[in-house]
């Protein structure tokens, strides 16, 4: 093969004179060559000899799309490989492969079906527990509204660390910080799952930053609590604003039962036994996975009998409009809120209020002076596993009507206190206080 300093004007004039193929070597760059064919098809190669003393070669590439100077530089590139042990022909195949590897994956859209599919079975992760509906129901959603449309057609090994961090970030600044929030814990669970199964070798949500949720203390007085009362109680009659009989019965239940909007929304009429006077919530739609007994005072059976004459004769007690087989979601309650809240009688600047401000509310409203219930009585009416009063943990496990004496009286004297609030009336004085 002939040697020669190739020049820019020698590589774009030089032919195949013979009809054969023809390469000519670079003394400027050792190991670089220009290839012509008898077409005239011009590209660049690289020849070396590996650890084994093996000669072996590969393309760099096309002249149309890589001049000399960038030819020489590309050469140089390999060569430095060479000498940190590393092949370019191996490592120039593995890529290959690997590229194939990841236009043949399953799509992101694919993998979540699957995890979808899986995750109520508890098959969506090494010795994974059984993800309850509502759960995912919640994550559908997210999927659905704005994970889907961004990568559910990206395949699964395409997704980079910052194409997720720019999503979450536009999320943050379309949406709400809470929403991005959501989004990356779809989004990591789908990736968890993927690892799993082997379809990709890395999760990039790790290390995918959202905004830090502040803890939250705001408590409402009597006049809000009273605004936001009497706003869900007569939504109907509000003018714009589109809040169902259904769905504001459900924020009331609620505040009055200070049970969380997931347990409400998701309430089956087989969990309510209006003769007891109890809503009997079982483990698997229970934050802490306990079944718990909250006692119905005579204000939460009203509105809770209102609820099941519009449920109709499916198992729901707030059955989705869409299938009356399933619930409506939590968020149904987020925008119902967002809906008539603005249409308030609040005094100006009044701070924002949230849906999960009223348990907030009725949780220190029993243990102040107004009714005066010892802290460990309220962890037992919110459902909270951190206080076990002195007893073993496994006790609560059998135990499902531990301190329901107790907590009715609580439910009780709060239900009459918030018709005080909402009525401007005066309660008993036998549900005053509650003594510890």
């Amino acid at each position: 093969m002939p040697q020669l300093a190739l020049t820019d004007a020698f590589v774009r004039g030089a032919k195949s004179v013979t009809g054969k193929l023809v390469e000519w070597n670079d003394t400027k760059e050792r190991g670089l060559s220009l290839r012509v064919t008898p077409a005239g098809v011009k590209s660049w190669t690289f020849r070396y000899r590996d650890a084994t003393g093996d000669r072996k070669r590969i393309s760099l590439g096309r002249l149309d799309d890589v001049p000399l100077y960038d030819a020489r530089a590309a050469a140089a590139v390999e060569r430095a490989k060479i000498h940190t042990g590393i092949d370019p022909a191996t490592a120039k195949r593995q890529a290959k492969t690997k590229a194939a590897a990841v236009l043949q994956a399953p799509t992101v859209a694919e993998i979540a079906e699957r995890y979808f599919r899986e995750a109520p079975r508890g098959r969506h992760k090494p010795n994974g527990r059984e993800k309850r509906g509502g759960t995912l129901e919640v994550e559908r959603y997210y999927y659905d509204r704005l994970i889907e449309p961004e990568f559910g057609k990206d395949r699964i090994g395409e997704l980079t660390r910052s194409r997720i961090q720019s999503f979450v970030n536009d999320v943050v600044d379309e949406h709400a910080p809470t929403t991005a929030r959501q989004c990356r814990v779809v989004l990591q669970a789908i990736f968890t799952f993927a690892v799993w199964q082997e379809d990709v070798d890395r999760n990039p949500c790790q290390f995918v930053a959202v905004p830090r949720l502040k803890a939250r203390e705001r408590v409402l007085t009597d006049d809000e609590l009273r605004a936001v009362w009497i706003g869900f109680a007569e939504a109907s009659d509000i003018e714009k604003v589109h809040v169902g009989r259904s769905v504001a019965l459900a924020v009331m239940i609620a505040a009055t039962t200070l049970q969380r909007r997931a347990e409400v929304t998701g309430m089956r009429k087989i969990e309510i036994d209006l003769g007891a006077r109890t809503w009997t919530i079982p483990g698997e739609r229970t934050k802490n996975h306990l079944t718990h007994v909250v006692p119905l005072s005579d204000l939460a059976l009203r509105l809770i009998k209102e609820a099941l004459q519009l449920s109709g004769n499916g198992p729901c007690v707030f059955p989705s409009p869409r299938d009356p087989e399933r619930s409506i979601l939590p968020t149904a309650l987020s925008h119902a809120w967002r809906r008539l809240v603005p249409h308030l009688k609040l005094q100006a600047g009044t701070p924002t209020i949230r849906p999960h401000d009223l348990r907030r509310t009725g949780g220190t409203l029993l243990t102040s002076e107004r009714i005066g219930i010892p802290r460990f009585v309220l962890s037992k009416v919110l459902n909270h596993i951190s206080d076990a009063g002195g007893g073993a943990a496994v006790t609560a496990i059998y135990d499902r009507n531990a301190y329901l004496p107790e907590k009715r009286r609580a439910l009780d004297a709060w239900a009459a206190l918030l018709t005080e609030i909402v009525e401007l009336q005066t309660r008993a004085a036998n549900v005053v206080r509650i003594s510890a």
